[in-house]
């Protein structure tokens, strides 16, 4: 594979938009047992995507580097493991830019935050974006997801189709 030179900075004009790009974002630590699923549900994207153009990332945590990533896609799909939620339950919700640019960049980025240092960054942000989540059960230092977590990775995938799918018809009318 042949990569194209590049001189200077990478501009969002120089990425390529696909309007059917779909960016899944996938968090998670794989050493804390169900904060790991993100990285088990990105495997299962990238083996069968749910949609033509989607890219997968999976990352340990949001990063103001996954700006540029977000500004050039149509629809972008942050997925994590929820401590917050009881376990096994998906949880699907809209996320809209944060009101205000993030003050610093420690250790913590969260979807709004990320869609706000795009818009900043790149003056764009994805048509749509959603947050799904699966409620953990167990965050011990371990490389096994929870009975319940498991159970509801289907359920999840199905998330991700739904999402997709009313994308899709949103863009048809």
């Amino acid at each position: 594979m042949r990569f194209a030179e590049v001189s200077g900075p990478l501009l969002i004009e120089d990425i390529a938009l696909d309007p059917r790009a779909i960016q899944i974002l996938a968090c998670g630590n794989t050493l804390r047992g169900d904060d790991g699923v993100g990285s088990r549900i990105a495997a299962l994207l990238e083996a069968s995507p749910p949609s033509e153009g989607m890219r997968v990332t999976f990352t340990a945590q949001l990063l103001p580097e996954h700006a540029e990533l977000v500004s050039a896609a149509d629809q972008v799909i942050f997925f994590d493991c929820s401590a917050l939620t009881p376990a096994g339950t998906i949880s699907v919700l809209p996320v809209e830019p944060a009101a205000n640019s993030p003050t610093s960049f420690t250790h913590y980025l969260d979807p709004a935050m990320l869609l706000r240092l795009a818009q900043d960054l790149y003056g764009r942000t994805p048509a749509g974006a959603t947050l799904i989540t699966i409620g953990g059960e167990s965050f011990e230092m371990n490389e096994e997801l929870s009975s319940s977590v498991t159970a509801a990775i289907p359920e999840a995938l199905d998330a991700v189709r739904l999402v997709c799918t009313a994308r899709e018809h949103e863009k048809h009318q």
